[in-house]
C-alpha cells in the first residue's frame, strides 16, 4: 500500500487512509504492524483513518480495529460529518480522532458551518476525542479554527501528500532525533 498520505515533517505522524472494504477483507492489520516491526516504529506514530464510503458489518472488522488499537495506532473517522457517519459512531472507544471534511473548513465565513465545526470541537473535547480539521489551505482557516478550538489541523498549508515510503522514512528520522 504505498499510497499517498498526510505528514508533517515537524512532527511525524503517517496517516492511512483505510476504507471499511479493505478493513473486512484484507489482512491491513497484519501488514501495518509487521511494517511498523521491521521499520522499527512505535505505534503511536501511525494513524489509520477509516473512510466512510459505505457501511460495513461492525463486527467483522472489531477484531483487527481492536488489535491496532491496542497496539497503539490512532484510529480516526475521517471525512467525519459526511457519508456515513452517525454520532453512534462516536461510542466506539476505539476512536481517538475525528477529522472534520474539508467541505465545512471551506465553509467557515459562513455561520451555520462555523457553528457546525465548532459543535464538533466541543464535542469531541466533552468525549476526549481529538479533532482535526482537514483541507487548511491558508492561514486564515488555520486562525479561524485555531479560535474555535481546534488545534490539530492538516493541509496543504503544512504539506503536501507524500508518498508513504518517504513519510515512513520522515517517521524513521523523527523517531531517531526524539531518542
Amino acid at each position: 500500500m504505498d499510497g499517498l498520505v498526510k505528514a508533517d515533517c515537524r512532527n511525524v505522524r503517517v496517516a492511512m487512509n483505510v476504507s471499511p472494504r479493505e478493513l473486512e477483507a484484507g489482512d491491513i492489520d497484519d501488514m501495518v504492524l509487521d511494517g511498523l516491526a521491521a521499520k522499527d516504529l512505535p505505534a503511536t506514530m501511525f494513524e489509520i483513518e477509516i473512510t466512510e464510503e459505505s457501511p460495513v458489518d461492525p463486527d467483522r472488522v472489531d477484531e483487527k480495529l481492536g488489535r491496532l488499537s491496542h497496539a497503539g495506532i490512532c484510529i480516526a473517522l475521517d471525512d467525519f460529518g459526511t457519508g456515513f457517519s452517525t454520532l453512534a459512531s462516536l461510542k466506539d472507544s476505539r476512536i481517538r480522532k475525528v477529522k472534520i471534511d474539508q467541505g465545512f473548513i471551506r465553509g467557515l465565513a459562513k455561520s451555520r458551518d462555523r457553528l457546525l465545526v465548532k459543535s464538533v470541537i466541543d464535542l469531541g473535547s466533552m468525549l476526549g476525542i481529538e479533532v482535526m480539521a482537514e483541507g487548511v489551505e491558508t492561514e486564515a482557516d488555520r486562525q479561524a479554527l485555531h479560535k474555535l478550538g481546534c488545534r490539530t489541523a492538516q493541509g496543504f498549508l503544512f504539506s503536501k501528500a507524500v508518498p508513504l515510503s518517504l513519510a515512513l522514512d520522515m517517521a524513521v528520522k523523527q523517531h531517531a532525533n526524539q531518542l
